[in-house]
C-alpha cells in the first residue's frame, strides 16, 4: 500500500485563516509553559504558589496537546518528512498526561512537589524538540496559508474543548 505523502488538506475543511499560523501559537503557548514551569521550579516559591502554578500548567498543557494534535500533529502523521516527529509528539502527549494523573493521585506533599519538578524537565524537553526540530522544518516544507488554516483549526478546537468542560484555554483565556 502506498503511502501518503502530502499534508491532509486544509482546505477541504473549509475554514478561514486565522491572523496568526498554528506555530506562532503553538510558540505562544510554550512561552507561557516556560514561565509556569519556573515558577514550579523556584526554590523561593511557597509549596501553595507551586501547586497553583502547577495547577494554571497542568490545563495549558491538557489544552495544548488537544488542540496541538487536533491542528497539526494528526494532519502531518503520514507525511514523510513529519511523520516521525508527530508520532513521537503524540506518543509524548500521552506519556505527559499520564504523569498529571499520576500527580493529581498522589497524596504525599514533597512527593507531589518533586513529581511537578521532574514533569517541567520532561515537558522543556519536549517542547525544546518541537521547537528546534518539529517547527522549523514544518515551516519550511508547508505554505503560510497552511498554517494560518491550522491555527484557525487549533483555536477553533480550544474552543470546542473549553465549551465542553474539558481542561482547556490558554493563558489568555
Amino acid at each position: 500500500m502506498k503511502k501518503k505523502s502530502r499534508l491532509k488538506k486544509t482546505s477541504e475543511l473549509h475554514v478561514e485563516p486565522s491572523a496568526e499560523g498554528v506555530v506562532k501559537l503553538l510558540l505562544k503557548d510554550h512561552e507561557a509553559m516556560r514561565v509556569l514551569m519556573k515558577q514550579v521550579k523556584s526554590h523561593r516559591a511557597t509549596p501553595a504558589k507551586i501547586y497553583k502554578s502547577f495547577e494554571l500548567l497542568e490545563k495549558l498543557v491538557l489544552s495544548h496537546v488537544k488542540a496541538e494534535e487536533y491542528s497539526l500533529l494528526n494532519r502531518i502523521d503520514h507525511h514523510p518528512k513529519f511523520e516521525d516527529h508527530a508520532k513521537e509528539s503524540i506518543e509524548e502527549h500521552n506519556i505527559h498526561e499520564n504523569i498529571l494523573k499520576g500527580i493529581r493521585r498522589l497524596r504525599d506533599q514533597d512527593r507531589k512537589i518533586t513529581q511537578m519538578k521532574i514533569f517541567c524537565e520532561m515537558l522543556k524537553d519536549h517542547i525544546d524538540e518541537e521547537e528546534e526540530e518539529l517547527f522549523p522544518q514544518f515551516k519550511k516544507y508547508s505554505a503560510t496559508s497552511t498554517r494560518k488554516k491550522m491555527g484557525t483549526l487549533f483555536l477553533r478546537r480550544r474552543e470546542q474543548t473549553r465549551l465542553n468542560g474539558e481542561h482547556l484555554g490558554s493563558m489568555n483565556d
